[in-house]
């Protein structure tokens, strides 16, 4: 964009005051800007402009706050991976495990838009908001899809009373006669990527979605929308504002998983090799959850006799087969040769 401001001729005996040109910029809300010399761009999003940053350092984004900050750091210390933190107040900390690694706290969206413009190479966020916010961005790529935690769903929901008393499902929500092209179904949500486009792929041709955070059921109530798309947990929120899931309405089952920069993988230097000691961690806790050993002293002839006994009756205690100091151990991690998501990712990037 270009923004002038004409001088007055030197030539004149009075000087003029200055002439400004103004324009104005719309992105989400109205912009005036005052005169200048320079020419400006504003930019609504990441900036890819083909350049890949170099760097030595492996950038991992995390959660900087809520339940899902908490939960990523519990994590990575059940795996051996802690985060050394020196500030609480300053965004940037350190495994000490991982001496090539930075970590960056972050909000969600913005780990999702960072890995896009390759200023991280890794993060931790919930599949909902990758989904959203990365908008089929190839270059995002999935290293572990269930990081067991964080679990929830996106889901459109109505209300149980009036002229949606008797809807349960979405083909029905669908062919409700109101909906028109000049009375549309108005959906209040957040994922304004998400959310059109699974009405698309459902054939709901006459809907409108609003923008809004927070407070989403409040909303039918308030008459400022129709329904609600919003993710779920317990759905207790929804019962307490007199909402209703509908069968065919759930857009997305989400929870906590692990993402990489594709360019990332394959550039930087060092990216992958992280990547893999930390998705081998991950994968071995993981595995190891709900998992024990048990240790016995117990007699017999040999040791396949004593084998025998212990097979063949495995739902019975150690006491109860003849054994005694019997020990019984939680699991942290369970060690495969090669984890299977591994082998899938150098698939997907073509190793």
């Amino acid at each position: 964009m270009s923004i002038s401001m004409l001088q007055p001729r030197l030539s004149s005996p009075v000087p003029s005051p200055p002439i400004f040109s103004f324009s104005r910029i719309s992105v989400r809300r109205t912009i005036w800007c005052c005169a200048s010399h320079f020419q400006v761009a504003v930019v609504n999003g990441p900036v890819d402009d083909g350049r890949f940053s170099e760097r030595n350092v492996i950038r991992v984004g995390l959660p900087s706050k809520g339940r899902m900050a908490s939960d990523t750091l519990d994590l990575l210390k059940d795996c051996q991976l802690s985060v050394k933190q020196v500030n609480p107040r300053q965004y940037v900390a350190q495994i000490p495990q991982l001496s090539n690694v930075e970590v960056w706290f972050q909000r969600p969206k913005d780990i999702v838009r960072k890995l896009s413009s390759g200023d991280l190479d890794l993060g931790i966020v919930g599949l909902d908001t990758v989904s959203e916010y990365g908008q089929g961005n190839k270059d995002l790529i999935l290293v572990h899809d269930a990081l067991e935690y964080g679990d929830c769903h996106l889901s459109i929901a109505i209300p149980k009373y009036g002229i949606f008393e008797n809807i349960n499902s979405l083909k029905e929500l669908g062919e409700m006669p109101q909906w028109t092209d000049k009375k549309p179904l108005r959906v209040a949500t957040g994922f304004t990527y998400l959310g059109p486009k699974f009405m698309k792929e459902n054939g709901i041709k006459h809907v409108t979605f609003s923008t809004a955070d927070g407070a989403l059921e409040a909303a039918p109530a308030m008459g400022i929308a129709d329904a609600i798309l919003d993710l779920v947990s317990s759905g207790t929120t929804l019962r307490e504002n007199n909402l209703k899931e509908i069968e065919g309405g759930v857009v997305l089952e989400s929870q906590a998983v692990l993402v990489a920069s594709r360019k990332s993988l394959i550039q930087r230097e060092g990216a992958l090799n992280t990547t893999h000691e930390i998705l081998e961690r991950l994968e071995a806790h993981l595995r190891a959850i709900g998992q024990f050993t048990v240790t016995a002293n117990m007699r017999g002839r040999s040791a396949e006799e004593v084998a025998e006994r212990v097979l063949s009756q495995p739902s019975l205690s150690g006491l109860q087969i003849g054994g005694s100091g019997v020990l019984i151990s939680p699991l942290t991690y369970i060690f495969d040769e090669e984890t299977p998501r591994w082998r899938e990712l150098l698939t997907k990037l073509g190793l």
